[in-house]
Protein backbone atom coordinates (compact mmCIF):
# COMPACT_ATOMS: atom_id res chain seq x y z
CA UNK A 1 0.00 0.00 0.00
CA UNK A 2 1.26 3.76 -0.46
CA UNK A 3 -0.48 6.89 1.03
CA UNK A 4 -0.52 9.91 -0.69
CA UNK A 5 -1.50 12.81 1.07
CA UNK A 6 -2.69 16.48 0.16
CA UNK A 7 -2.67 19.85 1.18
CA UNK A 8 -5.82 22.38 0.89
CA UNK A 9 -5.21 25.87 -0.20
CA UNK A 10 -3.19 26.32 -3.55
CA UNK A 11 -2.89 22.70 -3.80
CA UNK A 12 -6.57 21.19 -3.86
CA UNK A 13 -8.26 24.40 -4.15
CA UNK A 14 -7.21 28.09 -5.91
CA UNK A 15 -7.53 29.71 -2.34
CA UNK A 16 -3.88 30.70 -0.77
CA UNK A 17 -4.58 34.64 -1.59
CA UNK A 18 -7.95 34.96 -0.06
CA UNK A 19 -7.16 32.60 2.62
CA UNK A 20 -4.33 35.11 3.41
CA UNK A 21 -6.24 38.38 3.29
CA UNK A 22 -9.12 36.78 5.17
CA UNK A 23 -6.80 35.68 7.55
CA UNK A 24 -4.78 39.11 8.31
CA UNK A 25 -8.05 40.26 8.20
CA UNK A 26 -9.63 38.89 10.96
CA UNK A 27 -6.59 38.77 13.33
CA UNK A 28 -6.64 43.03 12.80
CA UNK A 29 -10.96 42.31 13.61
CA UNK A 30 -10.21 41.27 17.34
CA UNK A 31 -6.67 42.41 17.90
CA UNK A 32 -6.64 45.62 16.05
CA UNK A 33 -3.32 47.06 13.57
CA UNK A 34 -1.08 44.67 14.54
CA UNK A 35 2.37 44.08 13.03
CA UNK A 36 2.52 41.09 10.55
CA UNK A 37 6.43 39.79 9.24
CA UNK A 38 6.48 40.60 5.60
CA UNK A 39 5.45 37.40 3.91
CA UNK A 40 4.02 33.32 5.19
CA UNK A 41 8.05 32.68 4.65
CA UNK A 42 9.01 34.58 7.45
CA UNK A 43 7.29 32.76 10.18
CA UNK A 44 8.59 29.52 11.62
CA UNK A 45 5.32 27.79 11.61
CA UNK A 46 3.59 28.14 8.52
CA UNK A 47 0.06 27.05 10.49
CA UNK A 48 -3.36 28.96 11.42
CA UNK A 49 -1.77 28.16 14.86
CA UNK A 50 1.65 28.61 14.28
CA UNK A 51 1.14 32.11 12.74
CA UNK A 52 -1.16 33.21 15.01
CA UNK A 53 1.20 32.24 18.31
CA UNK A 54 4.08 34.16 16.61
CA UNK A 55 1.77 37.03 15.44
CA UNK A 56 0.68 37.42 19.37
CA UNK A 57 4.59 36.76 20.50
CA UNK A 58 5.82 39.60 17.71
CA UNK A 59 3.38 42.13 18.93
CA UNK A 60 4.12 41.39 22.90
CA UNK A 61 0.54 40.40 23.16
CA UNK A 62 -0.26 37.64 25.95
CA UNK A 63 -1.40 34.39 24.65
CA UNK A 64 -4.96 33.66 26.06
CA UNK A 65 -7.43 31.39 24.60
CA UNK A 66 -10.20 33.48 24.26
CA UNK A 67 -8.61 35.76 21.74
CA UNK A 68 -7.67 33.23 19.58
CA UNK A 69 -10.55 31.44 19.40
CA UNK A 70 -12.50 34.94 18.98
CA UNK A 71 -10.07 35.18 15.40
CA UNK A 72 -10.53 31.93 14.91
CA UNK A 73 -14.51 32.36 14.81
CA UNK A 74 -14.11 35.68 13.05
CA UNK A 75 -11.84 34.08 10.14
CA UNK A 76 -14.67 31.54 9.43
CA UNK A 77 -16.99 34.66 9.34
CA UNK A 78 -15.26 36.51 6.84
CA UNK A 79 -14.97 32.77 4.72
CA UNK A 80 -18.55 32.12 4.73
CA UNK A 81 -19.49 35.83 3.96
CA UNK A 82 -16.98 36.06 0.89
CA UNK A 83 -18.05 32.75 -0.51
CA UNK A 84 -21.66 33.99 -0.11
CA UNK A 85 -20.32 37.10 -1.73
CA UNK A 86 -18.25 35.90 -4.44
CA UNK A 87 -19.14 32.71 -4.99
CA UNK A 88 -17.50 28.66 -4.07
CA UNK A 89 -13.86 28.73 -3.96
CA UNK A 90 -12.44 26.47 -7.56
CA UNK A 91 -10.66 23.57 -7.48
CA UNK A 92 -7.07 23.15 -8.93
CA UNK A 93 -8.53 21.74 -12.31
CA UNK A 94 -9.34 17.82 -11.96
CA UNK A 95 -8.32 17.98 -8.23
CA UNK A 96 -12.37 16.17 -7.07
CA UNK A 97 -11.34 13.85 -10.24
CA UNK A 98 -8.39 12.81 -8.43
CA UNK A 99 -9.63 12.51 -5.07
CA UNK A 100 -12.26 10.39 -6.10
CA UNK A 101 -9.93 7.99 -8.00
CA UNK A 102 -7.71 7.67 -5.34
CA UNK A 103 -10.77 6.92 -2.64
CA UNK A 104 -11.54 4.08 -4.90
CA UNK A 105 -7.98 2.55 -4.93
CA UNK A 106 -7.03 -0.68 -3.51
CA UNK A 107 -3.76 -0.08 -3.45
CA UNK A 108 -3.87 3.91 -2.47
CA UNK A 109 -4.60 5.27 0.77
CA UNK A 110 -5.43 8.92 0.63
CA UNK A 111 -5.40 11.58 3.32
CA UNK A 112 -5.57 15.39 3.57
CA UNK A 113 -3.18 17.68 5.76
CA UNK A 114 -3.96 21.28 5.99
CA UNK A 115 -1.67 23.88 8.02
CA UNK A 116 -5.52 25.59 8.21
CA UNK A 117 -8.05 25.01 11.08
CA UNK A 118 -10.57 22.48 10.53
CA UNK A 119 -14.05 24.79 10.49
CA UNK A 120 -12.17 26.83 7.66
CA UNK A 121 -10.84 23.53 5.59
CA UNK A 122 -14.22 21.76 5.79
CA UNK A 123 -16.09 25.09 4.70
CA UNK A 124 -13.69 25.60 1.88
CA UNK A 125 -13.77 22.00 0.66
CA UNK A 126 -17.91 21.73 0.83
CA UNK A 127 -18.02 25.10 -1.19
CA UNK A 128 -16.03 23.66 -3.93
CA UNK A 129 -18.08 20.37 -3.72
CA UNK A 130 -15.20 18.29 -2.43
CA UNK A 131 -16.68 14.79 -0.89
CA UNK A 132 -14.31 13.93 1.55
CA UNK A 133 -16.57 12.42 4.33
CA UNK A 134 -14.76 9.31 4.09
CA UNK A 135 -11.21 10.70 4.40
CA UNK A 136 -8.70 10.97 7.33
CA UNK A 137 -8.37 15.46 8.00
CA UNK A 138 -5.57 16.50 10.20
CA UNK A 139 -5.24 20.48 10.78
CA UNK A 140 -3.86 23.31 12.29
CA UNK A 141 -6.61 21.82 15.58
CA UNK A 142 -4.57 19.22 15.75
CA UNK A 143 -0.78 20.77 16.19
CA UNK A 144 1.02 23.90 15.45
CA UNK A 145 3.35 22.34 13.64
CA UNK A 146 3.02 21.36 10.14
CA UNK A 147 5.34 17.56 10.02
CA UNK A 148 3.18 16.91 13.26
CA UNK A 149 0.27 17.59 11.22
CA UNK A 150 1.50 15.25 8.35
CA UNK A 151 2.08 12.73 11.02
CA UNK A 152 -1.05 13.04 12.56
CA UNK A 153 -2.89 12.18 8.73
CA UNK A 154 -0.37 9.02 7.93
CA UNK A 155 -1.56 7.83 11.78
CA UNK A 156 -4.66 8.49 10.72
CA UNK A 157 -4.79 5.80 7.73
CA UNK A 158 -3.64 2.95 10.23
CA UNK A 159 -1.36 0.86 7.81
CA UNK A 160 2.13 0.60 7.28
CA UNK A 161 2.84 2.06 3.79
CA UNK A 162 5.57 1.30 0.77
CA UNK A 163 5.82 5.13 0.63
CA UNK A 164 4.36 8.62 1.19
CA UNK A 165 3.44 11.26 -1.22
CA UNK A 166 2.43 14.77 0.13
CA UNK A 167 1.11 17.47 -2.27
CA UNK A 168 1.81 20.94 -1.46
CA UNK A 169 2.32 24.21 -2.47
CA UNK A 170 4.51 25.87 -0.82
CA UNK A 171 8.29 25.36 0.61
CA UNK A 172 7.15 24.72 3.84
CA UNK A 173 5.70 21.65 2.55
CA UNK A 174 8.78 20.43 0.64
CA UNK A 175 10.83 21.62 3.51
CA UNK A 176 8.54 19.02 5.71
CA UNK A 177 8.66 16.49 3.22
CA UNK A 178 12.96 16.49 3.46
CA UNK A 179 12.30 16.05 7.34
CA UNK A 180 9.83 13.20 6.65
CA UNK A 181 11.48 11.54 4.30
CA UNK A 182 8.57 11.45 2.09
CA UNK A 183 7.85 12.04 -1.48
CA UNK A 184 6.88 15.62 -2.71
CA UNK A 185 5.15 16.66 -5.38
CA UNK A 186 5.06 20.43 -5.87
CA UNK A 187 1.70 22.30 -6.90
CA UNK A 188 1.01 25.43 -8.42
CA UNK A 189 3.65 28.43 -9.73
CA UNK A 190 5.50 28.93 -6.66
CA UNK A 191 7.54 25.70 -6.71
CA UNK A 192 7.09 25.36 -10.61
CA UNK A 193 4.49 22.43 -9.92
CA UNK A 194 2.17 20.86 -11.62
CA UNK A 195 -1.18 23.38 -12.13
CA UNK A 196 -3.65 20.96 -13.09
CA UNK A 197 -4.64 17.15 -12.12
CA UNK A 198 -5.99 16.28 -15.79
CA UNK A 199 -4.43 13.31 -17.10
CA UNK A 200 -2.49 13.27 -13.96
CA UNK A 201 -0.92 9.94 -12.31
CA UNK A 202 0.22 9.97 -8.70
CA UNK A 203 3.49 8.50 -7.95
CA UNK A 204 3.38 5.26 -5.58
CA UNK A 205 6.64 3.76 -6.47
CA UNK A 206 9.89 3.00 -4.52
CA UNK A 207 13.60 3.91 -5.50
CA UNK A 208 15.91 2.24 -3.26
CA UNK A 209 19.62 0.81 -4.07
CA UNK A 210 20.32 -1.88 -6.55
CA UNK A 211 21.60 -5.33 -5.02
CA UNK A 212 22.93 -8.48 -6.98
CA UNK A 213 19.61 -10.04 -6.80
CA UNK A 214 18.19 -7.60 -8.79
CA UNK A 215 20.18 -9.18 -11.53
CA UNK A 216 17.27 -10.67 -13.31
CA UNK A 217 14.75 -8.36 -13.19
CA UNK A 218 17.46 -5.07 -13.99
CA UNK A 219 17.58 -7.46 -17.27
CA UNK A 220 14.04 -7.65 -18.22
CA UNK A 221 13.76 -4.48 -18.07
CA UNK A 222 16.72 -2.93 -20.09
CA UNK A 223 15.02 -5.80 -22.91
CA UNK A 224 11.84 -4.16 -22.57
CA UNK A 225 12.53 -0.62 -23.83
CA UNK A 226 11.66 0.51 -27.40
CA UNK A 227 13.66 2.96 -27.88
CA UNK A 228 17.44 1.29 -27.29
CA UNK A 229 16.52 -1.69 -27.33
CA UNK A 230 18.70 -4.09 -27.04
CA UNK A 231 18.10 -8.15 -26.44
CA UNK A 232 20.13 -10.49 -23.99
CA UNK A 233 21.67 -11.19 -27.43
CA UNK A 234 22.82 -8.21 -28.21
CA UNK A 235 23.90 -6.98 -24.45
CA UNK A 236 26.39 -10.38 -24.25
CA UNK A 237 28.00 -9.43 -27.28
CA UNK A 238 28.83 -6.31 -25.72
CA UNK A 239 30.31 -8.12 -22.71
CA UNK A 240 26.87 -6.99 -20.66
CA UNK A 241 25.70 -9.97 -18.81
CA UNK A 242 24.13 -10.27 -15.62
CA UNK A 243 27.40 -11.77 -13.91
CA UNK A 244 29.58 -8.81 -14.79
CA UNK A 245 26.77 -6.11 -13.93
CA UNK A 246 26.93 -7.79 -10.17
CA UNK A 247 30.55 -8.08 -9.82
CA UNK A 248 30.95 -4.33 -11.01
CA UNK A 249 28.62 -3.16 -8.17
CA UNK A 250 30.17 -5.70 -5.39
CA UNK A 251 33.71 -3.97 -6.32
CA UNK A 252 31.95 -0.36 -6.42
CA UNK A 253 32.86 -0.05 -9.72
CA UNK A 254 28.79 0.92 -10.89
CA UNK A 255 26.39 1.73 -8.19
CA UNK A 256 22.98 1.08 -9.06
CA UNK A 257 18.62 2.21 -8.02
CA UNK A 258 15.52 0.48 -9.05
CA UNK A 259 12.30 1.71 -8.98
CA UNK A 260 9.74 -0.85 -7.68
CA UNK A 261 6.08 -0.69 -8.20
CA UNK A 262 3.96 -3.56 -5.34
CA UNK A 263 7.49 -5.46 -4.79
CA UNK A 264 8.38 -5.52 -8.50
CA UNK A 265 11.11 -3.65 -10.16
CA UNK A 266 9.88 -1.18 -13.07
CA UNK A 267 12.98 0.86 -13.56
CA UNK A 268 16.92 1.24 -13.16
CA UNK A 269 19.61 3.68 -12.90
CA UNK A 270 23.57 2.46 -12.95
CA UNK A 271 26.48 5.20 -12.25
CA UNK A 272 29.86 4.89 -12.95
CA UNK A 273 31.71 6.89 -9.35
CA UNK A 274 35.14 7.08 -11.02
CA UNK A 275 34.10 9.00 -14.12
CA UNK A 276 30.97 11.03 -13.10
CA UNK A 277 28.74 8.94 -15.63
CA UNK A 278 25.46 7.57 -15.77
CA UNK A 279 25.54 4.86 -17.15
CA UNK A 280 21.99 3.53 -17.58
CA UNK A 281 18.57 4.60 -17.12
CA UNK A 282 15.60 2.45 -18.35
CA UNK A 283 12.00 2.28 -17.51
CA UNK A 284 9.41 -0.19 -18.62
CA UNK A 285 7.75 1.67 -21.49
CA UNK A 286 4.31 0.95 -19.72
CA UNK A 287 5.44 2.37 -16.27
CA UNK A 288 6.35 5.60 -18.48
CA UNK A 289 5.08 9.01 -17.25
CA UNK A 290 5.00 8.12 -13.26
CA UNK A 291 8.15 10.01 -12.30
CA UNK A 292 10.24 6.70 -12.07
CA UNK A 293 12.65 8.45 -14.66
CA UNK A 294 13.15 11.27 -12.58
CA UNK A 295 13.43 9.65 -9.91
CA UNK A 296 15.98 7.11 -10.59
CA UNK A 297 18.29 10.04 -12.24
CA UNK A 298 17.83 12.03 -9.21
CA UNK A 299 19.38 9.54 -7.11
CA UNK A 300 22.25 8.61 -9.53
CA UNK A 301 23.12 12.49 -9.49
CA UNK A 302 22.97 12.73 -6.18
CA UNK A 303 24.95 9.99 -5.07
CA UNK A 304 27.81 11.00 -7.67
CA UNK A 305 27.71 14.73 -6.27
CA UNK A 306 27.97 13.70 -2.94
CA UNK A 307 31.47 12.03 -3.89
CA UNK A 308 33.18 15.16 -5.47
CA UNK A 309 32.05 18.35 -7.01
CA UNK A 310 32.00 18.60 -10.63
CA UNK A 311 29.71 18.13 -13.43
CA UNK A 312 27.79 15.19 -14.03
CA UNK A 313 27.97 13.46 -17.23
CA UNK A 314 25.76 10.80 -19.56
CA UNK A 315 25.15 10.18 -22.87
CA UNK A 316 22.76 9.67 -25.08
CA UNK A 317 21.17 9.10 -28.39
CA UNK A 318 19.36 12.88 -30.14
CA UNK A 319 17.37 10.97 -32.24
CA UNK A 320 15.37 9.55 -28.74
CA UNK A 321 13.15 10.68 -26.47
CA UNK A 322 15.36 10.61 -24.05
CA UNK A 323 17.36 13.56 -25.29
CA UNK A 324 14.99 15.92 -24.33
CA UNK A 325 14.09 14.15 -21.66
CA UNK A 326 17.44 15.57 -20.26
CA UNK A 327 17.30 18.85 -21.39
CA UNK A 328 14.11 19.50 -19.63
CA UNK A 329 16.01 18.25 -16.53
CA UNK A 330 18.73 20.81 -17.05
CA UNK A 331 21.70 18.85 -19.07
CA UNK A 332 23.57 20.64 -21.24
CA UNK A 333 24.74 19.40 -24.35
CA UNK A 334 28.34 19.32 -25.05
CA UNK A 335 28.28 19.03 -28.71
CA UNK A 336 30.57 16.04 -28.46
CA UNK A 337 29.94 12.76 -30.01
CA UNK A 338 30.61 9.12 -28.22
CA UNK A 339 32.82 7.18 -30.49
CA UNK A 340 31.81 4.05 -29.54
CA UNK A 341 30.65 1.09 -31.70
CA UNK A 342 27.18 -0.15 -32.22
CA UNK A 343 24.14 1.22 -33.69
CA UNK A 344 23.44 3.74 -30.58
CA UNK A 345 25.20 7.12 -31.71
CA UNK A 346 25.37 8.97 -28.50
CA UNK A 347 26.21 12.78 -27.38
CA UNK A 348 27.58 13.50 -24.41
CA UNK A 349 25.87 15.99 -21.71
CA UNK A 350 26.48 17.09 -18.63
CA UNK A 351 25.00 18.98 -15.54
CA UNK A 352 26.93 21.19 -13.61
Amino acid sequence: MNAIIFDIDGTLLQSATVDDELYRAAVNDVLGPVRFRASLHAYDYVTDTGILSQIFADNDIPQATGPMDEIRARFVDRLRAHIEGAGPFAEVPGAKKLLNKLRQSATLAVAIATGGWRESAELKLQSAGFDYADIPLATANDHYERTAIMRIALSQLGKDFESVTYYGDGPWDRDACTALGWRFVSVGPELSGIDSYIGHRPVVHLVRPMSVDDMDAVFEVRTSVTHNHLSEDDLRERGITREWVAQQLRAGELAGWCATWDGRVEGFSLAIPATREIRALFVRPEKSGYGMGIELLDAAVEHLRGLAPGPVRLRTDPRTPAYAFYLRRGWRDTGEDHEGGGPVRGRYLELE
